[in-house]
């Protein structure tokens, strides 16, 4: 009798310990339920890397499609529009070549940098703001610009999933 309601408590107390790790999590979006379109601006390009702004809104718009939980749609037919500025794109060494000349870096960090605002498509209600940045890393190969732009769609990549 007595492992009976040790059991039976032992069965409570372990479905109480295991409740509170569910209650902050919610399924589907946390967007409001009226926001189902969403409209992508070309990104403004401020910093000096040409065409940087087709790459970046073009990896944005895929993810949104891969993410799903908005649908790309005309400016006229979208709930929000994203507005997103490229502020700067950068380039940090990481590596330098042991070998043979020690001040030349054979490894780089590319770094992309964007504000973006999104708002509501009729009243033009900011709904959220926020800077992020993408990464990614490139091995030094043949000369640098050919290296930097080969390297420039994973960073754009990832700072589509940020911004999504």
């Amino acid at each position: 009798m007595i492992y009976k309601y040790t059991a039976m408590l032992l069965g409570m107390a372990l479905v109480l310990l295991t409740l509170p790790g569910c209650v902050g999590y919610r399924l589907g979006s946390t967007l409001p339920p009226d926001v189902k379109a969403i409209y992508v601006h070309l990104f403004i390009n401020k910093c000096n890397e040409p065409l940087l702004e087709i790459d970046t809104t073009n990896a944005t718009i895929a993810e949104f499609q891969k993410d799903g939980t908005l649908r790309i749609a005309p400016k006229g037919k979208a709930d929000v529009l994203l507005e997103t500025t490229l502020s700067a794109m950068t380039l940090t060494p990481l590596r330098y070549d042991q070998t043979t000349d020690k001040a030349k870096p054979n490894e780089y960090r590319l770094t992309l940098q964007v504000s973006f605002v999104l708002k509501r498509a009729k009243t033009r209600e900011i709904m959220n703001e926020a800077s992020v940045i993408g990464e990614s890393t490139f091995v030094f190969v043949g000369n640098l610009n050919s290296s930097k732009r080969a390297a420039i769609p994973a960073a754009s990549e990832d700072l589509a999933k940020r911004i999504v």
